[in-house]
């Protein structure tokens, strides 16, 4: 049953990939083409002038989509799991498109000949958007139905306490589970910095003082605390408020931030841009939350030194959960999904 179901799950990717890869080929040559047609079509008639470079346009294409095909290939665009696609996605599809775009430019006038401006620049923005939208319109659309599954199966209006990016972590998880009946209606902003505006398509109410208000305004039944440099003093307050509205609370920040986590305790007291150095290697942050959204788990912490413009901290991972992740589950588990185990 389990071979069987593998086998189902890679016949269904290899499905997939020719499916990207016919829709690529039809997408770089549809790209040039409307390029050439939006150069050359004048007074709802095809200007002379067009006649005599679609055929260069035609004799180059094949050439041109082999050469696509194995950009694309090389950049990875048919091995990313499109559901989950962020930041590092788009920089490849941003990259293999300029490599394409130069090959259609010095491809052209190397063995064809030069090709008018606009032709170039046009064909090159519809072959970006079309790309582009072949990967992530799949993303979009489980979003979107993600939120209209969860309109439909929400039993539980929940508040989200902090506007950073251990927020916007727990929204994309909860946006991704379709099986989840929390259903967010506001972002409450303790430091009452971003009261007004919207965070990720949610109102920001402001202050502690704003809970009771927000609470009976958007129905909340549960509140999640998303904030991991969060004052033990405020979180105290706000679950003494939580327990007078019988309003039940549950802490993602915590759990996102590795619990007792020594560096967390650090970086509480840490304003403005730091950089952390681990295993040799340093990585900037332009603020504390963002660093511990960055680094699930457990570390310690080695030293502490300030620069001219930022907080300089060295860390190791914490010796009681390298121990654990030598267990043969543990090892297990990072094969099968390529992930380290979290120990918090």
């Amino acid at each position: 049953m389990k071979k069987e179901a593998e086998k189902a799950g890679n016949l269904r990717r290899w499905a997939l990939k020719l499916l990207l890869v016919l829709f690529d080929i039809f997408a770089v040559n549809f790209s040039y083409y409307m390029a050439m047609v939006l150069r050359f079509y004048v007074n709802h008639e095809f200007h002379l002038a067009g006649t005599l470079f679609m055929p260069l346009f035609l004799k180059f294409a094949p050439y041109y989509t082999v050469c696509c095909i194995i950009v694309f290939w090389l950049f990875k665009l048919y091995n990313g799991m499109w559901k989950y696609a962020g930041f590092n996605d788009v920089n490849r599809v941003v990259w293999a498109n300029v490599v394409t775009c130069a090959i259609q430019v010095f491809g052209t006038l190397l063995f064809i000949r030069r090709m008018p401006t606009t032709y170039y620049v046009l064909g090159a923005a519809i072959q970006f958007v079309l790309i582009f939208a072949s990967r992530f319109s799949y993303r979009l659309f489980a979003i979107e139905f993600s939120r209209y599954a969860q309109g439909k199966n929400a039993a539980v209006k929940v508040m989200i306490v902090g506007a950073g990016e251990t927020a916007r972590m727990l929204l994309r998880q909860l946006e991704s589970d379709v099986h989840n009946v929390a259903q967010p209606v506001c972002v409450l902003d303790y430091r009452n910095l971003e009261t007004g505006r919207l965070f990720n398509g949610l109102p920001v109410v402001g202050g502690l003082e704003g809970l009771e208000a927000a609470s009976a305004k958007y129905g909340v039944k549960s509140v999640i605390l998303a904030d991991s440099l969060m004052p033990q003093e405020t979180r105290e307050q706000l679950l003494a408020r939580c327990a007078k509205l019988g309003l039940a609370v549950q802490d993602f920040a915590l759990y996102s931030a590795g619990g007792g986590n020594p560096l967390r305790s650090i970086l509480a007291r840490v304003n403005g841009p730091l950089t952390i150095r681990l295993d040799g290697a340093a990585r900037d942050y332009d603020n504390a939350e963002q660093a511990l959204a960055a680094l699930p788990g457990r570390y310690s912490v080695r030293a502490v030194s300030a620069a001219s413009d930022r907080v300089l901290i060295d860390i190791e991972r914490d010796s009681a959960a390298l121990s654990n992740a030598d267990e043969a589950w543990a090892r297990d588990y990072k094969k099968t999904t390529g992930e380290d185990v979290s120990f918090f």
